[in-house]
C-alpha cells in the first residue's frame, strides 16, 4: 500500500480515498470512496499483517470498498462479504475482474442482518468446516442485530482469530446526534457485554481492545458448543451493572 495523498492510498493501480461521511463520493472502477479515516486503514494493514487471515468475513459491505482493501491487504483464500445491497456496485464489480478474483472474494447482496439462517449458510457453504480468522461487522450498528451476528459468527472463529466491531461510539459523538437514532440502545451495551464475557468466560474470550470506533475481541482456545448468547457470558452481578433495575 503506498499513501498517494494524505487521504489517499494506491495498491496495484487501484486507489482508496479516505472521507468522511459528509464529504463522501460515489466508488467507480479503480477508485474507491472509505467512509472511514487514514489510521483506521493503517489499523488494518496493522491487523492483517498480524493475524495473516486466508478466511474473512465482512457483514456490512457499503459499496465494497473495505472488502476490496482487505483482498488487496490480505490475499485471503477467500473473502465473503455480505449486504442489504441488492447487487455489487460496479465499482466492486469491476475490482474482482481487475484481479481475477471470482474464486476469492464473494459477494453475497440482498442479504439482511438478521438473517443469521443465511448468513450460516452461506459461510458452510464457502468455507466449508474450516474455521474463520476474521469477521468484521460494519454493518447496522445497533444492539439486537450486532449481537445476533456475533452469536452466529463468533463460534466460527479459530482459536485467535479476532472478531471487529465498527463504530461502536455513534450514541457519544457529536455526529450520532444526526442520524436520528435518539430511540436506539447505544451499542456501547454489547461492549460491555464484552467486557464482562472476557471475565466471566476467559477460555471463550481472549484478550479485548477497544478504541474510539473499534472493539476487537480475540477468540479464546475454548470450543464453544451448543447455543451461544453474548448477553448470558456473564454472571448476574455483571449483567445488573448494564441492567441495574433489571
Amino acid at each position: 500500500m503506498r499513501w498517494i495523498a494524505d487521504d489517499g492510498a494506491e495498491i496495484d493501480g487501484v486507489e482508496y480515498w479516505c472521507r468522511p461521511v459528509g464529504e463522501r463520493f460515489t466508488s467507480e472502477p479503480g477508485r474507491f470512496c472509505l467512509l472511514k479515516p487514514r489510521h483506521e486503514v493503517e489499523r488494518y494493514a496493522a491487523l492483517v499483517r498480524e493475524l495473516q487471515p486466508a478466511r474473512i468475513v465482512e457483514v456490512g459491505s457499503y459499496d465494497g470498498g473495505s472488502a476490496a482493501l482487505l483482498h488487496d491487504l490480505a490475499r485471503p483464500e477467500r473473502l465473503l462479504t455480505i449486504d442489504r445491497r441488492t447487487e455489487p456496485t460496479d465499482a466492486f464489480a469491476d475490482f474482482v475482474r481487475r484481479r481475477r478474483a471470482t474464486a476469492s472474494l464473494v459477494s453475497a447482496a440482498g442479504v439482511d442482518q438478521a438473517d443469521t439462517d443465511t448468513i450460516l449458510a452461506l459461510v458452510e457453504a464457502h468455507f466449508g468446516a474450516a474455521p474463520l480468522d476474521l469477521v468484521i461487522d460494519d454493518a447496522s450498528h445497533l444492539v439486537g442485530l450486532t449481537r445476533t451476528t456475533f452469536n452466529a459468527l463468533y463460534p466460527r472463529l479459530r482459536p485467535g482469530g479476532k472478531y471487529v466491531i465498527e463504530d461502536w461510539s455513534w450514541a457519544h459523538t457529536v455526529l450520532g446526534n444526526s442520524f436520528g437514532w435518539d430511540a436506539e440502545v447505544p451499542l456501547t451495551v454489547v461492549v460491555f457485554e464484552l467486557v464482562l464475557a472476557c471475565a466471566h468466560r476467559p477460555r471463550q474470550f481472549g484478550e479485548l481492545t477497544i478504541t474510539k470506533n473499534w472493539a476487537i475481541v480475540e477468540r479464546g482456545p475454548e470450543p464453544i458448543e451448543g447455543a451461544f448468547d453474548l448477553a448470558a457470558c456473564s454472571a448476574p452481578r455483571g449483567r445488573s451493572l448494564i441492567n441495574p433495575g433489571g
